[in-house]
């Protein structure tokens, strides 16, 4: 995204203290490659390039696979004592990691990371911290979540398409509801891409942080907010509100572009796949305010195993890519947004607009939302069995095999016997 500023020139000077700062390596160095394991490129390929013209004596290997596989693979080399000089942790199965911080090089007691933390979003920063204080992650993205939506699709229909009115009009679940309603009603099509989505989004609008897990007690708990992220998903599949297209399908993809639905609730990182599969209509597609308020879905963290063959290196490439200076171009070239927000007051972030989006603010939306959260989703050692049990009372029951009482019934007998592993 954000092709209007792929040709600008960046010249970042951003005097932060404790700020992140551009390392070289010596000529004259013996050439290492270090290899960075994750489940997708991270968008770093144009940092890559630059990189390696700074560091010609340190190469980057980057490997992937798909995310699941990543990270179990992870988990399995690094108890068997091996593991890459870099890994990527998404923030989802970072509560996984951070149960056994004895695998990960300490980035605090080993290469002083402690001291970078005032120059990241703290509550970022602190979801790469294990419970024993242990830094074993540093954070690389954040996922501010907001709503997309089809503005061309909205005024055809006769309903609010400017974004500020949208906004407005969908400020509560309830008038989210209502909207959605007016939509199907005026065109016969479907205002959402799915429930599931709708789900993930707004059961992350938990107060204190609390979605599945009790930071406290790090036991799992019943949140209100999660059963009211429930209630409206049934909501909007029992009144056909949603296509119910399965997230990261072919259908999917190609809904962005044939109008198959008119909205939906898209993290930051989502946008780019967005513009990507509705190149045919350029500002078609438009970002209002998270109904109900802001929330955070995604987020990675790069980590040094502890079996790292070259933990210096990598924590030279860690310092480096991770910097302001480097998260900046990152944003103006791919949109992914910053976990360090002193980007979030240079000039050039903040005139940031992408015409893929109706020249929408992207940098201005999408930081206001990440800087109005105070803390983050505590994510306990079963978060991921947990969240998969959720997913699927809310899928038997967007697709009718169960009804919604049925389907939560099942589900509470589900972690119950999760809950009995801890």
């Amino acid at each position: 995204m954000f092709k209007s500023f792929r040709k600008a020139k960046i010249v970042a000077a951003l005097a932060v203290a404790g700020a992140l700062v551009l390392p070289t390596t010596p000529a004259t160095a013996a050439p290492v490659e270090i290899t960075l394991s994750c489940f997708n490129d991270l968008n770093l390929g144009n940092l890559l390039k630059e990189w390696e013209t700074v560091n010609p004596n340190i190469k980057i290997n980057l490997k992937t696979a798909d995310f699941n596989a990543h990270h179990d693979g992870l988990l399995t080399q690094l108890i068997a004592g091996s593991g890459p000089d870099i890994a990527c942790v998404e923030v989802g199965y970072t509560s996984r990691f951070k149960a056994y911080p004895q695998l990960f090089t300490n980035l605090g007691k080993t290469f002083k990371a402690d001291k970078l933390e005032k120059s990241f979003i703290n509550w970022r920063w602190e979801q790469g911290v294990a419970r024993d204080g242990t830094i074993i992650g540093i954070p690389t993205d954040v996922g501010g979540l907001a709503m997309c939506y089809r503005q061309d699709l909205l005024k055809k229909a006769g309903l609010p398409n400017e974004r500020g009115a949208v906004s407005a009009a969908t400020s509560t679940t309830a008038k989210l509801t209502s909207f959605a309603e007016k939509y199907v009603a005026a065109t016969g099509k479907p205002f959402l891409d799915n429930v599931s989505q709708l789900f993930e989004g707004v059961s992350r609008q938990g107060a204190d942080g609390i979605q599945f897990y009790d930071k406290k007690t790090d036991k799992i708990v019943e949140v209100p907010q999660v059963k009211k992220a429930y209630d409206l998903a049934a909501t909007f599949a029992t009144k056909k509100l949603s296509a119910e297209i399965a997230p990261w399908s072919s259908d999917w993809n190609q809904g962005m572009g044939n109008g198959a639905f008119a909205a939906m609730l898209c993290p930051s990182w989502l946008l780019a796949n967005i513009q990507n599969n509705a190149k045919d209509i350029p500002g078609a597609w438009d970002v209002a305010q998270m109904p109900g308020g802001g929330a955070n879905w995604g987020g990675s963290q790069l980590t040094i195993p502890k079996f790292a063959a070259h933990p210096k290196q990598a924590w030279t490439f860690i310092n480096w890519v991770l910097a302001p200076q480097q998260q900046l171009k990152l944003f103006l070239d791919k949109g992914v947004l910053p976990t360090t927000p002193a980007v979030y007051k240079d000039p050039k972030f903040l005139a940031a607009k992408d015409i893929a989006y109706n020249n929408a603010p992207i940098g201005k939306i999408f930081s206001d939302v990440v800087m109005s959260i105070k803390k983050p989703i505590y994510e306990g050692k079963y978060q991921v069995s947990v969240k998969d049990a959720y997913n699927a009372a809310v899928g038997r029951m967007a697709s009718g095999k169960q009804t919604p009482d049925a389907s939560w019934a099942q589900l509470m007998k589900e972690i119950k016997k999760i809950k009995s592993l801890s």
